[in-house]
């Protein structure tokens, strides 16, 4: 390849490249956020909120939601089959099938 060749110091290829700019976002995300959802819908990325006798989804049910050190937190001893678990800046014990016992202190 000789200097100043195609993709060389001089970009001296095709001359059209060098005046061609990547496709941006799609109109719709230009702003940098998703769009919104329908009025009357609840948005995806909203905080969750569930009460004692409510099942944690799956999601929130993974080892990196655990709270092992719950007194740092605040929290009494979890029930024996029971942990705690944060989601967001909410605190629920749970039980090993999903079941919300208790919600820790707000």
């Amino acid at each position: 390849m000789r200097p100043g060749g195609p993709g060389g110091p001089g970009m001296q290829g095709d001359p059209g490249m060098s005046q061609q700019r990547p496709p941006g976002p799609p109109p719709a995300m230009s702003g940098g956020r998703p769009p919104a959802p329908p009025m009357g819908a609840q948005s995806p990325y909203a905080p969750q909120k569930w009460s004692k006798g409510d099942k944690l989804p799956t999601e929130f049910r993974d080892r990196q939601y655990v709270i092992d050190n719950y007194k740092q937190y605040d929290l009494p001893a979890p029930r024996k089959g029971h942990h705690w678990v944060g989601v967001g800046a909410d605190y629920y014990q749970v039980s090993s099938n999903g079941t919300i016992f208790s919600v820790g202190p707000q």
